[in-house]
């Protein structure tokens, strides 16, 4: 999977091969009540049913044309996810431009989605999960909890982010980053832990 670099526009694809639903976190980050977040995440969704179909774009939810954020947005069936794309700095003039951007560039990104289908689509899960703030850089990954923080790697300008709840261990997270960036020296990368919050179809009541 081809990572992006991470300095401004950052740009980071989220290599995620089982997902594990986040511990400690809410439904719905205060910023959203339960009826925007569960229309933020129909929103994703439409947006990557368009983009498979070559149809128009749905509209936004109002509370996603009033506010710039960044966030990383998530497809999965069942554990597997098959598309996921984001970063932590918002590269659009809205929220609602950020999430069809993110699915764009996950079609385009990740190799997981190639050949996905509608129906897959329609029945997927989704996730968006919103950084808060920069990540901060840590001596040991160990000492970051994955089921509750996020883990950036990045070597030169390359980098892949796990976020939380992505991995049941900061070991595994470490030794997939080493393995899709290429590295062989452990040395020869930067570690850095994130904060975030997220609104899934596995908490909406929607059943995924």
């Amino acid at each position: 999977m081809k990572t992006l670099n991470r300095v401004t526009p950052l740009l980071t694809i989220v290599i995620m091969l089982l997902f594990f639903p986040a511990a400690g976190h809410s439904a719905a980050p205060m910023q959203f009540t339960k009826t925007e977040s569960a229309a933020l995440l129909e929103f994703a969704r439409g947006c990557l049913l368009a983009r498979l179909d070559g149809s128009a774009m749905p509209s936004p939810p109002q509370c996603a044309t009033r506010r710039q954020r960044a966030c990383f947005v998530t497809f999965f069936s069942g554990k597997r996810v098959f598309a996921c794309f984001g970063g932590f700095s918002p590269r659009r003039a809205s929220l609602g431009e950020e999430i069809d951007e993110n699915v764009r560039l996950a079609l385009k990104n990740d190799a997981r989605s190639r050949g996905v289908s509608r129906e897959t689509a329609r029945s997927a899960g989704v996730q968006i999960t919103f950084p808060l703030g920069q990540p901060q850089r840590v001596d040991d990954y160990r000492s970051i909890d994955p089921l509750r923080e996020g883990m950036f790697v990045e070597n030169g300008d390359s980098g892949v982010a796990f976020v939380p709840g992505e991995a049941r261990t900061a070991s595994w997270a470490f030794r997939e980053a080493l393995r899709r960036l290429n590295v062989a020296d452990p040395a020869g990368v930067r570690v850095y832990r994130f904060r975030a919050e997220e609104i899934s179809t596995r908490s909406s009541g929607s059943g995924l």
